[in-house]
This record gives C-alpha cells, structure tokens and sequence, in this order.
C-alpha cells in the first residue's frame, strides 16, 4: 500500500512538473493577457493587477520583463501588427494583380470583424484613449499606432504605384478613409455591412482614373 501510495504521489508530481514546463514562458502570459482584456475591455480601465492576476505572474516579472504597463501595451500593439501583417501576407501570397492585394485589405477585416465581436480597429481604439499624450511612454504607444498605420499607407501607395505606373499616395490616403469609416460603422451597426460598403467605394476608386494623375 505504500508503494501505491508513493507511486502516485510520484505521478502526480511528474505531471506538475511536465505542465510547468509546458507552460506559456512568464512574458507570453503577460502578453496574452493584456490582449484579451485590451482588446475586450479597453486599456486603461484595466489594471495592472487585473493583468497579473489573470497571468499568474508576479508583478516583480512584468517590471523586470517590460518595465511599466504603458511598455506592455506598446508590446501589445507591436504582437498585433506583426500578426496583422503576417495575416495579410498569408492572404496575399498567391495574389498577381496589385488590386486584388488592395482590396484584401478590406477582405481581412471583413473576416476579422465578426470574430472580434465588432470592436473596430484596436489600433483607433488605442489612439482614442490617449488623446492628448502627456509622457514619453503615452507618445511610444501612439507612435506604435502610427507605425501600422504608416505601414498600411505605405503598403497601398506602393500596390498603386505598381497598378498604375506612378506614385498614388492621394488614392491610398481615400482607400484608408475608406477603410477607418467602415471600421467605425461595423463597431456601431455590429455587422460587416460598412465594411462591404467601404470596398465597393474601394472597387469604384480602383476602376476610376488615379487622382494623382495629371496630363
């Protein structure tokens, strides 16, 4: 009975160790954390604690690893652009037309809006809490905003200059407008119907004479 005994203490502990080391590292837990309850909640309204405690990490860890929770957030936003983008090369890697590779920005959104129960861009709705950013952590997350934002702007321009043979910076900054007010109608209407308004707006933009164009 004994050696039953012990045999199963010994497995159970086998298991806890195995689950240890199976687990998420400290800073994937605190960054998967935040992400669910930023882009569910908000951002300020949520607590370091509140982070912690969902984590299991102490709050020791989120200093040494990430410094204060305004760096946590930029690492947040940065995860959340790199996925964004990784979403939209895996979409368009089969893509020839540049004006298929345009509109997949809209598609995504269409795709993702749903399953974000219509949140509307987490980029905004950061740069929307912090209006008026008064430290130079507060200005690094609305940097962080702006860098996906140029990223988005770029990537158009570039698809436009390649469609039509010259730069289209005024089309790509109308396809953004585009974009951003579909984005904001989904999150008040709950449906993808802005969305899909916003890319017929964009197929009419694509078929019409570049505005950047001059003779």
């Amino acid at each position: 009975m004994v050696e039953i005994v012990a045999e199963e203490k010994a497995t159970k502990a086998g298991k806890t160790a195995s689950k240890r080391r199976n687990r998420p590292s400290p800073r994937q837990r605190l960054l998967s954390s935040a992400t669910a309850l930023f882009t569910t909640e908000g951002i300020r309204v949520i607590g370091i604690d509140r982070i912690l405690r969902e984590a299991d990490v102490a709050k020791a860890s989120l200093y040494s690893l990430f410094g204060s929770k305004d760096a946590l957030v930029i690492a947040y936003l940065e995860a959340l652009d790199a996925k964004w983008r990784e979403d939209y090369a895996a979409r368009t890697a089969g893509m020839k037309d540049p004006a298929d590779k345009i509109l997949a920005f809209f598609d995504q959104c269409i795709e993702e809006e749903p399953a974000k129960d219509f949140r509307g861009s987490h980029f905004q709705n950061a740069a929307n809490e912090y209006p008026r950013p008064e430290t130079d952590s507060e200005r690094g997350i609305v940097a962080a905003v702006m860098a996906h934002r140029k990223w988005c702007i770029d990537t158009l321009t570039d698809l436009l200059e390649e469609k039509n043979g010259y730069p289209g910076n005024t089309q790509a900054q109308q396809l953004m407008i585009f974009l951003d007010g579909g984005l904001a109608g989904g999150r008040l209407n709950r449906s993808v119907d802005s969305l899909k308004t916003a890319r017929e707006l964009a197929v009419q933009l694509l078929s019409a004479p570049p505005a950047d164009y001059s003779i």
